[in-house]
């Protein structure tokens, strides 16, 4: 019999069904099992949530724009918009989150830089920098922001809220929180203008212990939560200047110092002007001052850097920059969806030499490193621009706006979407940010939860799982394929012992499949402890009232990271018209 392939996203309420919106075909329908590299299902449905925000002096109307589009963000993953053809949410609302800020703040280690208050260690990492932070205690909002930026309920108390902010979602209220989190993200300025927000967020995550453990005394400790998605959201208009401090150093990884990059009298650096050096250099040569990027995501060690809080699952983790990359990004369509195009923008050379380059009304933009500026000889071409700078100044910004190119952390992005589709950016330059917040929501949205299927499977009486004692149980006729990730085989994935059987090789993929085992239940009820498998639910959640029937996976069965998960089910249609794969974007 015909069968149609649907791929399964974790988009609850999105109906694989009714989703025209966002489904369209993908082939022929006589292409049989297209797939389309999606998420796996089952995540989590907490979220801990960091924001580094960069708080140096040109970062008063960026921070602006961004606490002010915060709200609708905490909206999308806490009441996520309805669907109007099925009245039910278009995703899985986050249960929990915990939101933690931190500045980009780390010092001058060595030296004494203008506007680095504390020297040594800025804010160190430390959530919630207005309280604990020993640089922000030297400028606090209060002190810096123009009138009316801060809530009314923010006071000027460092000890009003506690090192990070958490969300329930039956028992919190949403405005409440939307304006705490003002108060908690809206920094202001008079942070250090050598930024370091990769390192600051490394600092938070790695270098302290930020999880939710018996026992941890650390200041970061409870954030990180073992049941829950993490999400990094950087925001800043400059380079990531991360410089290597080797009191920091990875276990067993050779360290060169490089913190005489902030003394201003060193000659052995590319450039007098200290911002310079964080541009003219060319990556891993002896002029470059910072740790390499496989500090923060090694694509060929999950257990180092950011993906090593969620040892196992490195696809728990999401990463986003909003940032110093040009407004109109350049995109491509790979799979059936649209992203950045990360070579366009970054370039093929190591250096970044030939990098993103670009006109707009307000003057040229370039992604590319070392590209000094001809009409402005003390910084690089902007990467964005907002509006024209006065006639005859063209290093002043003002009433203008700008951002250099933050190629490190749309590096990072790059490996986190290549490797585990969690990765974007956005431009920092756009005065509306809520297209920017949206697209993370999206990547937070694609991973929790399990799929909601807005269409009743088929079922067909059978035995329940042995020793289980239920009774009455069903299975559905639908099958579920896992087109294993490149480097995996069928020959050690699709194992008995793992709910897995070998399936045919995917002809478009090239890769292996496993046809997932299936766990009998009865109507209503839930797997069966120690049953390894994927079952058919129309179980109610209190939490999820939207999601009447959900295909899941227990919790002896993790789907491989970077595997595409899809349900192939009989159809009435006639014989002769194929399988039909429908994408949904």
């Amino acid at each position: 019999m015909p069968r149609t392939l649907f791929p399964l996203v974790a988009l609850v309420g999105a109906s694989l069904a009714s989703c025209a919106e966002r489904c369209v075909p993908a082939g022929s329908p006589s292409t049989p099992n297209t797939t389309y590299r999606v998420p796996a299902i089952d995540g989590p449905e907490n979220v801990d949530l960091l924001l580094t925000i960069d708080n140096s002096s040109s970062m008063g109307d960026g921070q602006l724009a961004l606490t002010r589009d915060l709200g609708g963000f905490i909206d999308a993953l806490v009441n996520p918009p309805f669907d109007p053809a099925t009245m039910r949410p278009r995703f899985t609302p986050v249960k929990s989150l915990n939101v933690g800020v931190i500045s980009s703040d780390l010092g001058t280690p060595g030296s004494v830089v203008a506007s680095c208050a504390n020297s040594d260690q800025g804010d160190d990492g430390l959530l919630n920098p207005v309280r604990n932070g020993a640089a922000m205690r030297q400028h606090q909002p209060w002190t810096t922001a123009p009138a009316g930026r801060r809530p009314a309920r923010c006071t000027n108390d460092p000890n009003q809220y506690p090192s990070f902010l958490r969300f329930d979602r039956m028992t919190s209220d949403v405005e409440t929180f939307r304006e705490e989190l003002v108060c908690n993200a809206y920094l202001s300025v008079g942070g250090c203008g050598l930024e370091q927000p990769l390192e600051a967020a490394y600092r938070a995550l790695v270098v302290h212990n930020p999880r939710a453990a018996a026992g941890n005394t650390d200041p970061n400790a409870g954030f990180v939560r073992d049941n829950a998605m993490l999400a990094l959201v950087m925001v800043t208009d400059e380079e990531d200047g991360s410089t290597r401090d080797c009191r920091y150093a990875e276990r067993g990884v050779p360290c060169a110092d490089a913190v005489s990059v902030f003394d201003q009298t060193s000659t052995q650096w590319s450039s007098p002007d200290l911002n310079l050096r964080f541009y003219n250099y060319v990556p891993g040569s002896a002029q470059d001052p910072t740790w390499p990027i496989d500090r923060y995501i090694d694509p060929r060690n999950p257990g180092r850097g950011f993906t090593s809080l969620k040892p196992g699952r490195p696809e728990r983790v999401i990463f986003a920059g909003i940032a110093g990359v040009p407004v109109d990004l350049p995109m491509r369509t790979a799979d059936g969806e649209t992203t950045v195009d990360w070579t366009t923008l970054l370039g093929a050379r190591a250096d970044g030499a030939d990098g993103f380059v670009g006109s707009t009304p307000e003057g040229p933009v370039s992604m590319r490193q070392r590209n000094v500026d001809p009409a402005c000889p003390t910084r690089v071409v902007p990467a964005c621009r907002r509006g024209a700078p006065p006639p005859g100044a063209p290093c002043q910004p003002a009433p203008s706006y700008l951002a250099l190119p933050s190629r490190r952390v749309a590096e990072v992005a790059r490996r986190f979407d290549e490797r585990y589709h969690n990765g974007t950016v956005a431009s920092i330059c756009q005065p509306d940010l809520r297209g920017a917040l949206s697209q993370i929501a999206l990547r937070i949205q694609r991973r929790i939860g399990g799929s909601c299927i807005g269409s009743v499977l088929p079922t067909v009486p059978a035995p329940c799982e042995p020793g289980s004692g239920q009774q009455g149980c069903e299975l559905t006729r639908c099958v579920v394929r896992e087109v294993l990730p490149e480097g995996v085989s069928a020959a050690s994935a699709c194992t008995a012992i793992s709910g897995r059987t070998r399936g045919e090789r995917d002809p478009l993929a090239r890769r292996d499949t496993c046809v997932v085992r299936q766990v009998a239940l009865p109507p209503g009820g839930s797997a069966p402890a120690g049953a390894v498998g994927f079952y058919y639910s129309a179980r109610f959640d209190p939490a999820d009232a939207g999601c009447e029937r959900r295909v899941s996976f227990t919790p002896g069965l993790l789907p491989y990271p970077g595997a595409t998960i899809y349900i192939e089910c009989p159809t009435e249609s006639a014989v002769d018209a194929g399988p039909v794969a429908l994408i949904c974007r």
